[in-house]
């Protein structure tokens, strides 16, 4: 049988590993690849600690490449204006980024461009991160 003290340093760690996981936005997206794609939504993931949706973009050859699109955490989305429903697997969207440091198709998402017009803020961490620091 565990005791107390054992039981609460576990559950302490427990839930600190969560915290561990997640990254500033300077660790694994690179302000200086800023990127705007048109894409089909093949899949919204509308979990903590960030919102994450999926597109596919093809080329001019017809080539399609998934991308994987990182947003703000959805209580920041729905502070933004954001619902769960906004992006449908189909829609047709635009979204502006910035790439992530290693070039693969992964990316932080600043704005999204609906199908119906509206261009919705992603709560991206990118403007605080290329914002100056004062000395």
């Amino acid at each position: 049988m565990l005791s107390k003290s054992r039981l609460l340093s576990f559950a302490l760690f427990a839930i600190s590993v969560p915290l561990f996981a997640h990254h500033s936005f300077q660790a694994e997206y690179d302000a200086g690849k800023p990127l705007t794609l048109t894409g089909t939504v093949t899949k919204l993931e509308w979990t903590n600690p960030h919102a994450r949706f999926y597109i596919d973009v093809k080329d001019p050859s017809g080539k399609v490449t998934g991308w994987n699109f990182e947003l703000a955490s959805p209580n920041v989305l729905r502070r933004l204006g954001w619902n769960r429903d906004m992006m449908k697997p189909g829609d047709v969207i635009v979204v502006k980024g910035h790439q992530a440091k290693d070039g693969s198709t992964w990316a932080n998402a600043n704005s999204v461009t609906l199908p119906d017009g509206r261009t919705m803020n992603a709560g991206s961490s990118a403007d605080e991160a290329a914002a100056p620091t004062s000395k």
